[in-house]
């Protein structure tokens, strides 16, 4: 869930203005093909006003506060209207709300307000400033920032206009985890939630994602898996100087066991930003179809298949001489990836993983195309023990997900070729109001993207599938608590 690993920071502040939408809302595709050139400014295009809030550092204590940032856009807004409310990840703020360009789309829809808020210990909602230590992230997790987002939430709608401004709770990924819990925790403030690409099912993510990346590799492009496999078999035999001149790195200091991670975190990320249409969300200059871009790479034999494959993701600029994996690429609690090393998103990630995010990736060479390599509980509760004098809980998300399951209101969507579907809520409950939409062929919080002349079939079907949804319900009056 580690959308941010890169430098997203497209943010204009240009946008074309539609000529026409569809009954929801949306921009039709007449005029996104007269937009096409235009396509990337859909990506960025807002015009909030940046607003601080003062949030408690300890909810239950009073130990002084921090000022949380919030992004507020109500260009939109009826006076009767509901409030989007993007419960942030990890990362700044301004990126998510740069990408999410279907919440502005929801927002004309709906007539509502859109608030963006950003998450603590990320972005620029610092409690302790950029360095804090193994003291104060006792701080960071999940109760403290749901309880700030509904602190904001009584301070943005009083409960006197709670029945005239019903709040909605949107989030992708993990946002999409707090967006769920949000609705479940208190539905007293969250009328209904959307939950994008949201692996609420912890248990299920270990033994799926590596799996499901090799799933999607096939599926784009068949065979690439055992070409994958061939390159990393042929890596393991080469000295160093060969490494160094296969990767174009920038020096022979190079262990093998931080290479793989390294290139393996190449195809995690193509997999999930694998979008009909270039995006930097996941990196600087990935084009379209990125997954289908490595796998499809020509090379005279394994090794120089698996280098131009990874360099497809951190050169895909093409502006980089050589590598240097240390700073490319961070190992932490999560082996899917924290960022870079000057990612600031990436220590905070890294708690989170030890303290309740907790997934055990490990890869085999035999269901996944990566080499074998452990990460269990042991292997973990090792790490975060050192790191951050943390103990895992590993049980943590269970009574979560059994509110999520006895709430209602909440929509839930999965990209069929995201890794992080096995995690997911993938059937609709027998009730009406807890559903579950799946989008074939699909990246990582696909859906949040805004409308774009390339998009697929299924993802315009599915934002549609929400706005009426929400429309319903909202139309309803009904606030099922």
């Amino acid at each position: 869930m580690n959308e941010e690993r890169a430098l997203a920071g497209f943010n204009s502040r240009t946008t074309p203005t539609p000529t026409q939408l569809d009954d929801n809302g949306l921009l039709t595709l007449r005029d996104m093909r007269l937009l096409k050139s235009f396509a990337t400014c859909l990506l960025g295009a807002a015009s909030w006003k940046t607003l601080w809030f003062e949030q408690q550092i300890d909810h239950s204590s009073d130990i002084g506060t921090f000022s949380q940032r919030y992004l507020l856009d109500d260009d939109q807004a009826r006076a009767d209207g509901p409030v989007l409310f993007f419960c942030g990840n990890e990362g700044d703020i301004e990126v998510f709300a740069n990408f999410s360009g279907f919440l502005r789309e929801a927002a004309t829809a709906l007539g509502a307000q859109l608030v963006f808020a950003e998450h603590r210990f990320y972005g620029q909602s610092l409690p302790f400033g950029p360095d804090f230590g193994r003291l104060q992230v006792q701080y960071l997790n999940v109760e403290q920032a749901l309880e700030d987002y509904a602190q904001l939430i009584r301070f943005l709608v009083p409960e006197s206009l709670r029945a005239q401004r019903p709040v909605v709770a949107f989030g992708g990924s993990y946002g999409g985890m707090l967006s769920s819990w949000m609705r479940a925790k208190y539905p007293e403030l969250i009328f209904a939630a959307v939950a994008s690409s949201a692996p609420v099912h912890f248990d299920r993510v270990g033994g799926s994602f590596f799996r499901m990346v090799t799933d999607a590799a096939e599926a784009v492009s068949p065979g690439c898996a055992q070409r994958v496999r061939r390159g990393f078999a042929a890596a393991t035999s080469q000295s160093r100087q060969h490494l160094r001149a296969a990767f174009s790195l920038c020096n022979d200091d190079v262990r093998l066991d931080e290479l793989i991670l390294w290139a393996r975190n190449a195809f995690v990320t193509v997999a999930m930003g694998n979008y009909p249409y270039a995006t930097n969300l996941f990196g600087q200059g990935l084009k379209a179809w990125p997954l289908k871009s490595a796998c499809e790479q020509k090379g005279l034999n394994a090794l120089e298949f698996l280098a131009k494959a990874v360099g497809s993701y951190y050169n895909a600029t093409g502006g980089v001489i050589c590598h240097n994996i240390t700073e490319e690429y961070r190992d932490c609690a999560d082996q899917t990836g924290c960022g870079n090393l000057h990612s600031a998103w990436g220590r905070s990630w890294d708690v989170e993983a030890c303290r309740q995010i907790v997934y055990y990736t490990s890869t085999n060479n035999v269901t996944d195309m990566f080499p074998a390599k452990e990460w269990g509980p042991r292997q973990l509760s090792q790490y975060c023990k050192q790191t951050w004098n943390i103990t895992p809980e590993t049980f943590w998300f269970g009574p979560w997900l059994s509110k999520i399951q006895q709430s209602s209101h909440i929509i839930f969507t999965y990209g069929l070729s995201d890794p992080w579907r096995g995690g997911g809520v993938l059937n609709s409950s027998r009730r009406s109001d807890l559903v579950s939409l799946k989008i074939r062929e699909a990246g990582h919080i696909y859906d949040l993207a805004a409308s774009h002349p390339d998009d697929l079939p299924d993802v315009r079907k599915v934002r549609q599938r929400i706005i009426a949804l929400l429309r319903e319900w909202l139309a309803s009056g009904e606030v099922v608590v």
